[in-house]
């Protein structure tokens, strides 16, 4: 008697329609809060890349994460702040990471952060945060080149200290 009463019950949500529920509807917009000058020409050398973002780093007095979205020449496209932590850490997800390359059609991306007690070694955290980000870009098939620490008076290329396995393409548009 059971079963035909869950049976029946069945039958009956079947006739019956669904309420209805809002979907939202979205859209994204960029917005530009302004523009640095750079020549245009690839980034050939992580020092490049340092020089370009380094004066968004100058003030900080905490832990900030920097992605720069490249096209397929390797040209900037954009820079954003994705993260502000403390002194000595600052959290982000991958996602927020990519949401930046994705919303920009970029090919590749570059990150940054900085240690504001000036030396730019690398922590373990930064070194898992790199194996994340670097599998996480094979996956959605937007690499990630380089992520570089800035110090105080120098900086950690992971590409240049070969922690980054990635091999750029030697046909890049």
């Amino acid at each position: 008697m059971k079963s035909s009463s869950q049976k029946e019950q069945l039958e009956n949500m079947m006739k019956k329609p669904f309420p209805k529920r809002r979907v939202e509807v979205i859209r994204l917009l960029m917005v530009k809060e302004g523009r640095m000058l750079y020549g245009m020409h690839r980034f050939s050398k992580p020092e490049e890349a340092v020089d370009m973002v380094r004066p968004l780093f100058v003030m900080a007095d905490r832990e900030m994460i920097i992605v720069m979205s490249l096209n397929t020449r390797l040209e900037p496209l954009a820079v954003e702040i994705v993260a502000v932590g403390g002194l000595t850490a600052c959290s982000v997800d991958s996602r927020d990471i990519f949401k930046h390359a994705v919303l920009n059609n970029a090919a590749f991306i570059v990150c940054f952060h900085n240690h504001p007690t000036g030396d730019p070694s690398p922590s373990q955290q930064d070194r898992q945060i790199t194996t994340r980000l670097e599998k996480a870009g094979r996956i959605l098939g937007i690499p990630l080149i380089d992520h570089i620490i800035i110090g105080e008076d120098d900086f950690y290329s992971f590409r240049e200290h070969e922690k980054i396995a990635m091999e750029l393409p030697g046909n890049v548009a």
